[in-house]
């Protein structure tokens, strides 16, 4: 059996500001305001964002898969400003609405990392992956994250090396693998 050990501590604020960096979005395909907030929350300014999203989301004539969609892009800018408890309540309305969006759990998993709830987190990211999304590589990445907090270094590293399997140039990921070393010797990228 390989010994895996963690070449350094990860000190609390570099894991809750990599958290926060992976978070997920759903398209809003066609016009209006549900697809402006999906572009501003993935590509805009947060606090403009979190308008504009608010905005979408008193549109009587939006579909309910779209306002789940609107829910889990505005938690995507309460992540990124840190608005925790924020991204739990916009995660679960859309969760409510439709619960086949992976993308909700991820974010809902990433704000529960940030509130000190990692085992809570690890059974949301799970769900991401068993329902699927578009950038499961983000589950993966927050799920070591999260094992990490857990004392689970093995189950982090296989995390982080799923993920960078996933998406090849997910940085984050790699810097993760990098701290690890596997017998004695530094984990390299292949």
């Amino acid at each position: 059996m390989r010994a895996l050990t963690l070449a350094s501590a990860l000190c609390a604020g570099s894991l809750l500001f990599a958290a926060t960096q992976a978070n997920a979005v759903i398209i809003v395909i066609g016009g209006g305001p549900a697809a402006e907030c999906y572009a501003t929350a993935e590509y805009g300014d947060q606090f403009k964002a979190f308008d504009v999203c608010s905005r979408a989301l008193t549109d009587p004539n939006m579909s309910v898969r779209d306002k789940a969609a609107t829910y889990v892009n505005r938690s995507v800018v309460r992540l990124r400003a840190r608005d925790y408890a924020g991204a739990v309540a916009d995660t679960e309305l859309s969760i409510t609405r439709y619960a086949n969006f992976g993308e909700a759990y991820v974010n809902h998993g990433a704000a529960l990392l940030n509130l000190e709830k990692p085992q809570d987190a690890v059974k949301d990211f799970d769900k991401a992956i068993s329902l699927g999304l578009d950038k499961v590589h983000l589950a993966y990445y927050n799920r070591g994250l999260a094992r990490e907090k857990l004392n689970d270094p093995k189950g982090a590293y296989a995390d982080y090396k799923k993920a960078l399997e996933l998406q090849p140039d997910f940085t984050l990921a790699a810097d993760q693998l990098k701290r690890f070393t596997v017998n004695g010797q530094p984990v390299s990228r292949s």
